[in-house]
């Protein structure tokens, strides 16, 4: 089962992996702190909450539910933004095209353990016969 989920998320910039060996890292984390301590309060405590929110889901659904956080500023993003009419976030798209909108955890969950029950009995289904 994949969950998509349209939000906006912190972006960092990363030297290559070579400069971060020779600096050690240490300007490169002492530049990516300074670049996420200059975003709003409130877009970095709403990114806290999806995360909090995803690490809840795949806590009561296991390894069954993947989650997969795309940023619409991003091309990709800006592309399921268009397809599936996303204009808030986070929007979580599920699979068959349903989608939930805001922060609506009744519904996510509720939308989230319909497919579950009726992944399970599908495969039951399959096997017994």
């Amino acid at each position: 089962m994949l969950l998509q989920v349209l939000m906006p998320i912190p972006t960092t910039f990363r030297h290559c992996l070579a400069c971060e060996a020779l600096s050690g890292d240490v300007v490169g984390n002492v530049a990516r702190a300074e670049m996420v301590e200059e975003y709003p309060t409130e877009f970095l405590e709403e990114f806290d909450r999806l995360m909090r929110w995803i690490n809840e889901l795949t806590f009561r659904f296991g390894p069954a539910l993947q989650v997969r956080v795309v940023d619409p500023q991003s091309p990709e993003g800006l592309w399921k933004c268009l397809r599936y009419g996303v204009r808030r976030y986070p929007t979580f798209l599920l699979p068959g095209g349903r989608k939930v909108v805001g922060w609506d955890w009744e519904a996510l969950e509720g939308a989230l353990r319909e497919m579950a029950e009726g992944r399970d009995a599908g495969c039951r289904t399959q096997g017994a016969g």
